[in-house]
């Protein structure tokens, strides 16, 4: 069977095609191998509407894979789980603990209020895993804290409230004829961590396109020019930051790789 990858972006911060909505999240609906699948699901308020304008049935997804468990990726999960209770949800389980964001207001929280007893097919993506047939999941990122931790994000674990390790923040990679594809959600664990991971696994196969969030918008020009050194490196034929990598990175990385580089908006397709 062919390994040709068709990806959709069904939610992100930006759009600029009629009719169809944007909002602060990540969803990506692909097609791998005869099956269909969605990564993340966003705040869930843009993700149906778009999806039928597009002329995606959702209720034909076999897997939802969640790369974390901020409400603006899990948000569409409830009502896309009444629409077919026995869908696959892929993630870390800890994806389901309390989440919060510290704001001027105090504590926001942004985690998601299903429970995993709700999800009748869940199956935890605690370690690197195959998720399906050339489709990769990395589980935990082993990192330094101080590569990647902020304090602004604080989870509540065994009834403390500590600064949010990120154990749940997992990326997927995928197999295609054009090389490796990998697809961020937020890139908690940092960009660079979580693509090393990604690097050992694969070797010297060629990763071909990286696409979803970074988290950038914080990040010093020192740190955003040490980040385009380290794509240098890695010779990718596409990169896709959106969601929230900010503006300014993206535009960044557009000046630095040209064409090699898309900055994108909600309904924009990729064919591998």
């Amino acid at each position: 069977m062919s390994q040709k990858l068709e990806i959709i972006i069904l939610a992100e911060n930006n759009v600029e095609k009629r009719k169809l909505l944007a909002e602060h999240g990540l969803s990506f609906y692909f097609k791998y191998k005869g099956q269909k699948y969605l990564f993340d699901t966003g705040q869930g308020e843009v993700l149906f509407s778009n999806a039928e304008k597009l002329g995606i049935d959702l209720a034909s997804i076999d897997t939802v894979f969640l790369s974390h468990g901020h409400d603006d990726h899990t948000g569409g999960l409830k009502k896309l789980l009444q629409i077919n209770p026995e869908i696959r949800v892929f993630a870390h389980s800890e994806i389901f603990l309390p989440k919060y964001k510290n704001t001027e207001r105090g504590l926001e929280f942004i985690g998601t209020e299903l429970k995993k007893s709700e999800i009748n097919n869940f199956e935890a993506a605690e370690t690197a895993i195959t998720a399906a047939a050339g489709i990769y999941n990395t589980g935990e990122i082993p990192a330094r804290r101080e590569t990647y931790i902020n304090p602004r994000y604080i989870v509540k674990k065994e009834g403390k409230e500590i600064i949010d390790h990120f154990n749940d923040d997992t990326s997927l990679y995928i197999e295609t004829e054009s090389g490796i594809v990998i697809l961020l959600g937020c890139s908690h664990k940092g960009v660079k961590n979580i693509i090393n991971e990604i690097k050992a696994e694969v070797g010297d196969r060629k990763i071909a396109a990286i696409l979803g969030g970074m988290h950038l918008k914080r990040a010093t020009s020192k740190e955003l020019e040490d980040l385009i050194d380290y794509f240098e490196e890695i010779n990718f034929e596409l990169l896709a930051p959106m969601h929230c990598t900010g503006r300014v990175a993206a535009v960044k990385f557009k000046g630095a790789f040209g064409d090699r580089v898309r900055l994108v908006s909600v309904g924009d397709r990729f064919e591998f």
